[in-house]
């Protein structure tokens, strides 16, 4: 199977909310950055990688990628049951704090993420069409990190665009916080699709030489 992954850095974070500092000038701060890899069937994942810093005051309890760019989309209709595979979330893991054990009394040392395609999310002034991914699955009764690294995954027909830095687009809601950070990384495009056609993976690939 022909395979390319587009990767990038970049660093903003602007936390609504509660505004807090530590020692020697340390701040709440995120980093999110993607990639994108065909996986078939006309098909892209996309990962997207959010390291945060809560410094001890709060732990994450929901992720938020937004998707603004596809609300105006013509070709994307979500309340059509023929396009309900358009944007499909996968789900994210990141690492549970010490002692933790899933629904099941297992021992894990990873939080299970649940994902959900959302269009408002009040609590953090996103109103717009949203990835989210909060804690309500297998590990549900564990606590993340209060700084550390998740990797939050979802599935689209939608061709990924060229790598640019999308301000905003990430949002962790954690205690009464909401930190908001930049990412930088590929995004679904807004393109025509048909569940029983196969993309040219080819074609995609000249876009980026």
């Amino acid at each position: 199977m022909d395979h390319i992954k587009l990767t990038v850095v970049g660093v903003t974070a602007i936390v609504l909310g509660a505004m807090l500092a530590g020692p020697a000038g340390a701040a709440i701060t995120c980093e999110a950055t993607g990639e994108a890899y065909g996986i078939g069937g006309g098909q892209f994942e996309y990962s997207v990688t959010i390291t945060w810093g809560f410094m001890g005051y709060a732990v994450p309890e929901r992720f938020d990628i937004a998707l603004a760019h596809l609300e105006d989309c013509e070709f994307y209709n979500p309340d059509s049951p023929f396009q309900e595979d358009y944007i499909v979330p996968i789900g994210g893991q990141s690492e549970a704090a010490a002692g933790c054990c899933d629904n099941q009394g297992l021992p894990t040392e990873q939080i299970e993420w649940v994902g959900e395609m959302r269009f408002d999310e009040p609590d953090c002034w996103l109103p717009t069409l949203h990835v989210a991914f909060e804690n309500t699955g297998s590990t549900s009764q564990c606590a993340p990190l209060s700084d550390g690294t998740g990797v939050f995954r979802f599935t689209s027909y939608g061709i990924p665009m060229p790598v640019q830095t999308y301000y905003g687009a990430v949002v962790i809601r954690a205690g009464d916080m909401c930190l908001v950070c930049d990412y930088t990384g590929p995004l679904p495009e807004c393109n025509i699709w048909s569940a029983a056609e196969t993309t040219s993976w080819g074609t995609i690939k000249g876009l980026y030489r």
